[in-house]
């Protein structure tokens, strides 16, 4: 496989971290024909204008503002759609996910469909303890109780073939906020896709604060997955899909 890469940076108010994680991406691709996507939604930080004008002409760097819409699902979707690459790799901006990991996860997606940055795997971790355990918690109830398939489905951080992403509910799929790694997981699972868990530590954001509130993403991600696990069928008629 010709491993060509577009990793999508959905960006709201990220200026300094975002600066920090190219630069990152760039030292460990060095060896990879690849772009980064930063969608951004119009930061009153201005972070499009820094991106913009340190790395867009370097060429491996595209930087889109969206001023009418805001939210991480559709901004990740509109960085897909003006993607290139037959690789597909999302992540963070906040310096969560490593781009260390980035040529692990290409040397697992050879052979898979999917490759999830996991927290719950032997490995993983975060380096924030306090969001950890109850986050383990929630993620075993997903796996063994609902049926979703890996043990960090609200990871975020990703790599996935893009022949197989196309034959997904794309537009259903991202959309909201974090829940959608819930549908893209629970939908790859659906479709048969052969999906791995490699493991991540996330780190500490370096810059900014949390967008995160922790209370109202438990039962908005509780409420998604129900929703999957009872009412898929319907999920993909109101795509357009065949159940």
């Amino acid at each position: 496989m010709n491993l060509r890469l577009s990793i999508i940076l959905p960006t709201f108010n990220e200026k300094n971290n975002v600066c920090l994680l190219i630069a990152g991406i760039k030292n460990v691709l060095s060896n990879f024909e690849y772009e980064v996507i930063m969608v951004d939604d119009n930061s009153p930080d201005g972070t499009y204008k820094k991106i913009a004008e340190e790395f867009e002409k370097d060429g491996y760097v595209r930087a889109i503002l969206r001023k009418n819409e805001r939210g991480l699902g559709t901004a990740i979707l509109h960085g897909i759609n003006n993607s290139r690459y037959p690789i597909i790799v999302g992540m963070d901006a906040d310096f969560n996910h490593p781009p260390e990991l980035i040529p692990q996860l290409l040397k697992e997606i050879e052979n898979n469909d999917l490759i999830v940055a996991s927290r719950f795997v032997k490995g993983g971790g975060m380096e924030e303890k306090r969001r950890y355990y109850p986050t383990l918690i929630f993620n075993n109830f997903l796996k063994h109780i609902l049926g979703f398939p890996t043990m960090d489905n609200m990871s975020g951080f990703y790599a996935v073939k893009r022949e197989k992403l196309l034959q997904l509910p794309l537009e259903k799929i991202y959309k909201g906020y974090g829940e959608y790694h819930l549908r893209l997981v629970y939908s790859a699972k659906k479709k048969g896709f052969r999906i791995k868990e490699v493991p991540v530590v996330y780190k500490k954001r370096k810059y900014g604060k949390s967008k995160s509130n922790l209370p109202k993403m438990f039962f908005l991600y509780l409420s998604e997955a129900l929703k999957l696990k009872l009412f898929y069928a319907k999920f993909l008629q109101d795509s357009g899909f065949k159940a």
